[in-house]
């Protein structure tokens, strides 16, 4: 059975792995193994968790079978991309764990961060997505996002990124 519930103190290490290692097994190809695990620290993930679970975004575990096999945070976008962003919810990250892809688990995440973001208010989701994750890519327009103008060229790991935006949810 598939779980999503709001994140707690003992999910840190859960946390912190499924970060790290959802990021090498995406992007190793064009982000640097050394600056992955320097950018997604194990130990300074932990460290940082209080802070995380606490902050105005909401941070959830996905677990299926009582394990966490990711994570879903959603809340206020991180970056105002446009002048009127009042009535958008950011999917902030969702990660799953690589032997857990392609069952369905990101569809329910999409569900589950639509709903609450809907209920918290928003009309409208965005995430930014890296240009060179096409598998992300294609998951969001399956679930009726679409691509926009707003792009990032120049980021700390090298990797361009850009919104994608779902209206009207």
């Amino acid at each position: 059975m598939i779980k999503i519930e709001k994140a707690t103190i003992n999910d840190a290490y859960d946390y912190a792995k499924i970060l790290n290692q959802s990021w090498k097994d995406t992007y190793h190809e064009y982000i640097s193994i050394d600056h992955i695990n320097n950018e997604f620290n194990i130990e300074n993930l932990v460290k940082a968790f209080p802070t995380i679970i606490n902050s105005k975004n909401e941070l959830c575990m996905i677990k299926y079978k009582g394990k966490n096999i990711g994570i879903l945070q959603i809340g206020i976008p991180e970056d105002v991309y446009k002048s009127d962003m009042q009535d958008y919810g950011e999917i902030l990250s969702l990660h799953i764990k690589k032997e857990y892809c392609g069952r369905g688990f990101g569809t329910l995440a999409i569900d589950f961060a639509t709903n609450r973001l809907k209920q918290l208010g928003f009309k409208h989701l965005c995430v930014w997505v890296k240009k060179q994750n096409y598998k992300a890519i294609n998951f969001y327009k399956s679930k009726g996002f679409v691509e926009t103008n707003y792009s990032c060229e120049e980021t700390i790991d090298g990797a361009p990124s850009f919104v994608m935006e779902k209206n009207n949810i």
